[in-house]
């Protein structure tokens, strides 16, 4: 257990610059930038995910009251 805790911590240690989204690691040489249409992709993706969580948020809180229905 305390291993894991050991790598984790050494993990949570070397996470990159705090700027960087993905823990400092370079792009690879050739690599171009994002063009609009990327960025644009990703902001829909982006939209996507939070309606997808409150989605779920409302499935969660409609069985909480169908459970609270059914104990009565």
């Amino acid at each position: 257990m305390t291993g894991l805790l050991a790598v984790i911590l050494l993990l949570a240690a070397d996470a990159g610059t705090p700027g960087s989204p993905d823990g400092g690691v370079d792009a690879p040489p050739g690599a171009t930038a994002r063009t609009a249409e990327d960025e644009e992709v990703i902001r829909n993706l982006d939209v996507l995910e939070h309606l997808a969580e409150g989605q779920a948020l409302e499935m969660i809180l409609d069985l909480e009251a169908e459970r609270a229905k059914a104990s009565r």
